[in-house]
């Protein structure tokens, strides 16, 4: 009798225990989608140019600024102490003025890139979710979170072309 109940035990426990997944899982390269969807492309190509744009205007100035220091140390023994003090004092204001443009430069390109690629991602996120749905996939990970995974998971290619058809 105590034998039967073990044996009956056993299965009840064994058959509760076994997982009966239908988890779909897969795994995207997210960057490779950014560089490499037609938008993302194009996205990053303006960035680029307008960065380009305003690191050559920093560059000009800072070109100007190097002039006008060197002048300033070129006239110091043909005026007086007096007067090369004042546009040594003047010079450090333009130049601390300068630093202080560059700074606030910088951050308006980094602020206005992350802007660019958030809302990307944002459209991307719409196409993804559909895709999710049309082929019953649970959970999509990015490809930087995972150490191993079968290649079969990967739907990067996919996404990539489906972003490209959907996106002009």
């Amino acid at each position: 009798m105590v034998k039967k109940i073990f044996i009956i035990f056993l299965v009840l426990f064994f058959n509760n225990t076994l997982s009966y997944s239908d988890t779909k899982i897969a795994y995207i390269d997210l960057d490779l989608i950014l560089l490499n969807s037609n938008v993302g492309k194009e996205l990053f190509e303006n960035l680029k140019n307008s960065e380009n744009l305003k690191i050559k205007e920093l560059q000009d100035q800072e070109k100007e600024l190097k002039n006008e220091e060197n002048k300033i140390l070129g006239s110091k023994n043909l005026i007086s102490d007096e007067q090369f003090n004042i546009d040594v004092e003047n010079f450090k204001i333009k130049l601390s003025d300068y630093n202080n443009f560059k700074k606030i430069e910088i951050d308006k390109l980094k602020n206005k890139r992350n802007k660019e690629v958030t809302n990307l991602l944002n459209t991307f996120n719409s196409i993804i979710e559909n895709y999710m749905a049309e082929n019953s996939i649970s959970m999509i990970i990015d490809k930087k979170n995972i150490y191993i995974a079968h290649k079969k998971h990967d739907i990067t290619d996919k996404l990539i072309e489906i972003i490209n058809k959907n996106i002009k």
